[in-house]
């Protein structure tokens, strides 16, 4: 009986592994640089000479100085955070992203340093 059940465990665990490794390949790559533009389903931002292009949704974690407070401000009026609300052009990023179906899609947007704002 101990053979079965070792027989058993051994199978679930290949079978776990099996089910696991296509998830390893889409390995979360980050790209760092300045935003150019960011609106309710896309950020662009320029790292040195390229222009990348990220898709966002609402799975998207956006992170930063001073959000927590912006987004319990917002929510007290009834309403929700948008990227544009947090993130806006000359703002410098962090952006982790993988690709899915074919395109790339960030995860998570770190702010790094806002903007300096003309007075």
């Amino acid at each position: 009986m101990k053979n079965v059940w070792q027989v058993v465990l051994a199978m679930l665990m290949v079978a776990l592994v099996a089910t696991t490794a296509p998830a390893a390949d889409a390995k979360a790559k980050t790209a760092q640089g300045k935003v150019t533009s960011a609106s309710g389903d896309s950020l662009t931002i320029a790292k040195g000479s390229e222009s990348m292009t990220f898709t966002v949704d609402t799975a998207t974690k956006v992170v930063g100085k001073g959000l927590t407070t912006k987004t319990n401000e917002k929510a007290s009026m009834g309403q929700k955070m948008t990227l544009s609300d947090t993130v806006g052009s000359g703002d410098m990023v962090t952006v982790t992203y993988h690709e899915m179906d074919g395109k790339m899609h960030a995860s998570m947007v770190k702010i790094t340093q806002k903007a300096l704002s003309a007075k």
